[in-house]
């Protein structure tokens, strides 16, 4: 019996003195070698942490992805324009570009538990300001620094991830936690716009602000980090070197690519799918919001659903499903195209459901494959830099979508996405003999 629970103690990867024995790199990258660390001797349970980032993740996000449900009443309360209006989503995401690739450096350096803990105060210290201020100038101010500390959301707490799951769980593990971000829109958009309808806009942006500070400092209190990804105490000016380096992996440059060109589909959904059923098909608003909400439903979904794909049907591969993503996305792509006002509703809501599942549901395979081309030691990084590049696209999308919508029509906006999207394909396939390859040198040397 004591010969059996010692084995199954070591089959966990912990020796019967509570020192790890080190797990094999899967396709990570090997920058240079450093002095192991002392591994914690209470681990953490991997569904807690699980559990703990997901919460920080929703709370986090509670704001962010309801702007376009809170929009409304800013245009009331400052008079303001459409094109004003865009600025504050916009602001917000010009922040996170700024600042993702530091958040994973700093991730990398302090450790997840600090990270999320000081991201959330930023945050949720932000949108607590912005609801005393009654100046769209102050509001957009203090909207950049809420975005800046966003850009720490998916890089603290994707290395912890790394660290407590398997590759063969990693990618459901990963779809899981990215869910927060949809189940926070549907969550932000029933519950802020009721609240700034009885109490105003800025009762809203503080109760935002108050969960988001409350579900970061829950995360960072509760979470026991281990010793292993507490943070490098090595100079930044090493680290970001290592950055550096990684930045030319070409595993991590095809993967970025790929998710560049997926990352548009979703900010399309997000921008432009309720407008074009009102504008194509006819479609009352409350009917355009109503199926733009079950695409948000169904994002969850395909959040969890692509990462059971990956690793249970893929085999643990991430650029398969990116690839088939791509197609996916294409086909619904043109299926929005073809709305009129002859679709029937049921029909639309295929089409919204479709969307939601494909567009915006590959998000949680592409992150776990960032951070596992960055491995234990470097995933903040692999995610900073993959992640900059992506939302970069993210906040090109709407500008050039509008643009193309407005020089032609909804419909040809959509079909030109669809071709767009056809061309991640070939980045996805390519990724997948370069990570194979490169597996297999690890594994020879």
């Amino acid at each position: 019996m004591t010969i059996s629970f010692v084995a199954a103690i070591h089959e966990r990867g912990f020796a019967v003195v509570g020192c790890r024995t080190p797990a094999p790199k899967e396709d990570t990258m090997h920058v240079h070698a450093r002095r192991p660390r002392p591994h914690n001797p209470m681990p953490e349970s991997r569904y807690e942490v699980l559990a703990l980032f997901t919460g920080a993740m929703i709370g986090a996000s509670l704001f962010l992805v309801s702007t376009g449900a809170m929009m409304p009443f800013f245009a009331t309360a400052f008079r303001v324009g459409q094109a004003q209006l865009g600025v504050i989503l916009s602001i917000q995401i010009i922040g996170s570009v700024a600042m993702t690739s530091v958040a994973g450096l700093l991730t990398d350096r302090y450790g997840d538990r600090a990270v999320v803990l000081w991201s959330g105060l930023l945050m949720g210290g932000a949108l607590i300001a912005a609801s005393f201020v009654v100046n769209f100038a102050w509001l957009v101010g203090w909207l950049l620094i809420y975005g800046i500390g966003y850009a720490a959301v998916t890089p603290s707490g994707s290395h912890a991830i790394i660290y407590f799951f398997k590759k063969a769980d990693r990618g459901i593990a990963m779809g899981v936690r990215q869910c927060g971000v949809p189940v926070a829109g549907t969550l932000g958009s029933l519950v802020l716009p009721a609240l700034a309808s009885h109490a105003g806009y800025r009762a809203s942006l503080a109760v935002a602000g108050a969960v988001t500070l409350a579900a970061c400092s829950l995360a960072a209190a509760l979470y026991r980090e281990p010793s292993e990804i507490a943070g490098e105490r090595v100079s930044m000016g090493a680290m970001l070197g290592e950055m550096l380096e990684i930045a030319r992996e070409r595993r991590l440059i095809l993967l970025t690519i790929a998710s560049m060109v997926l990352i548009c589909g979703q900010f399309a959904l997000i921008g432009f799918l309720t407008v074009t059923y009102v504008h194509d098909a006819n479609y009352a608003l409350p009917v355009a919001v109503g199926l733009f909400t079950l695409s948000q439903i169904a994002a969850i979904f395909g959040r969890l659903g692509w990462g059971w794909i990956s690793d249970h049907v893929f085999g643990g591969s991430r650029t398969l499903p990116l690839a088939l993503c791509c197609l996916l996305v294409a086909l619904v792509a043109l299926g929005v195209s073809a709305v009129s006002p002859q679709t029937p509703l049921w029909l639309a809501a295929v089409i919204a459901a479709a969307l939601g599942f494909t567009a915006e549901g590959w998000l949680g395979v592409g992150v776990v494959g960032f951070a596992e081309i960055g491995g234990e030691e470097h995933s903040g990084s692999a995610l900073g830099v993959g992640l900059t590049w992506t939302l970069l696209a993210a906040f090109l999308t709407p500008p050039v979508f509008g643009a193309v919508a407005q020089a032609t029509s909804f419909q040809g906006a959509w079909r030109w996405l669809a071709f767009f999207e056809l061309a991640g394909i070939v980045p996805a396939l390519f990724a997948g003999p370069v990570v194979a390859r490169v597996a297999q040198r690890e594994q020879l040397s």
